[in-house]
């Protein structure tokens, strides 16, 4: 099953406030290296439709300031007219009220098009999420299989260890009671002067 078919229900990304899963640490932690084609395609759309967003709502904000500033001049130029009798600045007063014209049909387009972003995006972060979730629980399923294996290896290890600490106390207790035992038997001297003798050969 493709993991476009996935039934999540689309309100759940306000329900449960899911950001944009891009800019999200945890999701960035588990997801953002992976070698998935759907999850890679899918984070690199929604990527470049942020950029695009991003683009146009700065535009956005400068077209504002030149909007403020040309309303400005509108209002000095329209004063040097009427009340300094400033005939000749009737042609300035003009190209302000163009370019005032000029921004309004340019924000006015951005408007439309950063609405129509914002909608593409929050399907995007959903097509992520969907893609998240049914890549996600198969690396969950893989990963609890690898898991069980390394937790018996682990076992089997422990059960290992435990029979060589056994192996080793018991080694160590026949040592040492037989070297108590000859040591009794034969003396602290004599026991050196065979230890010497013994191990040479």
């Amino acid at each position: 099953m493709p993991y476009r078919n996935i039934d999540i229900d689309e309100s759940i990304i306000i329900k449960n406030k899911i950001p944009l899963l891009v800019y999200d640490q945890q999701w960035k932690k588990l997801f953002d290296n992976s070698d998935n084609k759907d999850i890679i395609s899918a984070k690199e759309k929604l990527i470049e439709a942020i950029m695009k967003k991003d683009q146009l709502e700065r535009e956005e904000v400068k077209l504002k300031k030149d909007k403020t500033h040309a309303m400005k001049m509108i209002l000095g130029i329209s004063n040097s007219i009427n009340n300094e009798n400033k005939i000749e600045n009737v042609d300035l007063l003009e190209k302000y009220k163009n370019k005032i014209e000029s921004i309004n049909e340019r924000l006015d387009e951005i408007s439309f098009e950063l609405e129509k972003l914002y909608q593409e995006i929050r399907t995007l972060n959903f097509n992520l999420l969907k893609a998240t979730v049914y890549y996600g629980y198969k690396d969950i399923k893989k990963k609890e299989k690898k898991l069980k294996k390394v937790n018996e290896e682990l076992e089997l290890i422990r059960e290992r260890i435990k029979l060589l600490i056994n192996e080793k106390y018991d080694c160590e207790e026949w040592i040492n009671s037989a070297y108590s035992f000859l040591h009794g038997m034969l003396g602290r001297d004599e026991i050196e002067r065979l230890d010497e003798k013994i191990l040479e050969e």
